[in-house]
């Protein structure tokens, strides 16, 4: 089962292009960028990354996760959205029962 925190921490570093700048964004330390990665790769038993000194390039199997993050990501969005609008539309049909 792949870890969504792992999945959060590789799209960040996918999109900043930094461990550095991955690390300060999600309140990381960045041997714990480097862990959730590695974590991945194994789970996957594929490399996502190329390291190039401190820049990174994706693999193959890095871009296929890169852009199943973003769907996953997308989808989370999308219910986000209907969910408030499912709860607002609940409220106005019922005033007196307020969700806590």
């Amino acid at each position: 089962m792949l870890n969504t925190q792992h999945l959060i921490t590789f799209r960040t570093l996918v999109e900043t292009g930094s461990f550095t700048q991955t690390a300060r964004k999600l309140g990381l330390t960045q041997p714990a960028v480097s862990q959730h990665i590695q974590k991945l790769e194994k789970g996957l038993g594929e490399p996502l990354l190329i390291r190039h000194g401190r820049l990174t390039e994706l693999t193959e199997a890095g871009e296929v996760l890169y852009r199943h993050v973003q769907d996953l990501g997308n989808c989370y969005e999308e219910f986000v959205n209907q969910w408030q609008s499912y709860v607002a539309h609940k409220e106005a049909a019922h005033p007196s029962r307020k969700s806590a």
